[in-house]
């Protein structure tokens, strides 16, 4: 291609129709913002591309935008115009496919019919610079009845846990000492030997006199029987806590100093659009960084902030301007009159 279709791309951001004369004409037509209920992937809006075979008569518009772009006088560009129609109906007629830089591709059909497949990736429509197609997973909603239901079920109190002290180790382990050792001198007590004993060492210093008796000298239930244990109580202590620290506070995020444009220029070279207008800044700062008269122009239909590389009075220079942009900078930079 002798680079006609990328006047004619230019074209498309700014008119419906263009027509490549001999051949047919490409319009544009709007779409809006579309979402697939299956595949939950939103599409933006967008002005989509749709041949005309039987808009073959030369209105003028290509030939002066290529006159205007290159110097170049009216039938200089209506003869590389021609040229490049007659080309495009030459590869036509042998069953090839003509490819259209960021258009499409044309082919001949059986019936001797132009078919045109549009390119996918192009987007002519400028509010919608810079809005990609993304994929959102379904949100899953509560109906009105089961949000009654949860709110209407009353929700079971948690009962509290009460702490108890369990002793029975404790005692366990008391009565294991002093029952055997209580039990013991009962034993040393009762003992006939140690009886006996008590007797004769006291029958020298008191009078004696016989009797016939059986009663024992000491009674049994005289003796106690009853065995004393040491209280236990077990008294939980709390552990004090160390202070938490306050946390770190964390630096803010410098926002670089908004840049916008004054004196805005008829001729706009776009670089970029913006949801977020600190995005903008940055990219601002960082063109002007590589020497480039960038600055912000304000905000397109659906809120988005465009970023121009330069700007210009005349048409000549800005075209100019735009084609080292998209070889330097950016190939889908497009160029935006104010009117």
């Amino acid at each position: 291609m002798t680079g006609i279709d990328r006047y004619i791309s230019e074209l498309l951001f700014d008119h419906d129709c263009v027509i490549l004369p001999g051949v047919g004409g490409f319009l544009t037509n709007y779409s809006g913002a579309r979402i697939h209920p299956i595949r939950h992937s939103f599409q933006p809006a967008a002005r989509t591309l749709v041949f005309n075979a039987n808009l073959r008569t030369n209105d003028g518009l290509l030939i002066d935008y290529v006159s205007r772009a290159q110097s170049i006088s009216y039938q200089q560009a209506s003869l590389l115009v021609n040229e490049f129609a007659a080309q495009c109906n030459r590869e036509l007629e042998a069953g090839k496919t003509v490819t259209f830089n960021n258009i499409g591709r044309c082919r001949m059909g059986k019936e001797k019919n132009i078919i045109f497949d549009p390119d996918e990736n192009s987007n002519y429509l400028a509010d919608a610079f810079g809005l990609p197609s993304f994929v959102s997973p379904a949100i899953k909603r509560e109906t009105v009845r089961q949000r009654l239901e949860k709110q209407l079920t009353p929700k079971p109190s948690a009962p509290k846990e009460e702490k108890k002290i369990n002793l029975r180790p404790v005692i366990g382990w008391a009565a294991g000492i002093v029952i055997p050792i209580a039990a013991a001198v009962l034993l040393y007590m009762y003992s006939p030997t140690i009886m006996d004993g008590l007797g004769n060492s006291y029958a020298s210093f008191v009078p004696t006199v016989k009797f016939n008796t059986s009663e024992p000298a000491v009674k049994p239930g005289e003796l106690n029987k009853n065995a004393e244990f040491a209280d236990f109580r077990v008294i939980p202590e709390k552990l004090s806590e160390a202070p938490a620290g306050p946390e770190p506070e964390k630096a803010g995020e410098a926002i670089p100093e908004a840049v916008v444009i004054s004196v805005i220029k008829k001729y706009q070279i776009v670089v970029g659009a913006f949801s977020k207008e600190s995005n903008a800044e940055r990219y601002v700062n960082e063109l002007r960084g590589r020497n480039y008269d960038a600055g912000i122009i304000g905000k397109s239909s659906n809120g988005l902030t465009r970023v121009s590389i330069s700007g210009f009075d005349a048409k000549k220079d800005a075209l100019s301007m735009l084609g080292q942009v998209r070889s330097d900078e950016n190939p889908s930079a497009w160029l935006l009159v104010i009117r």
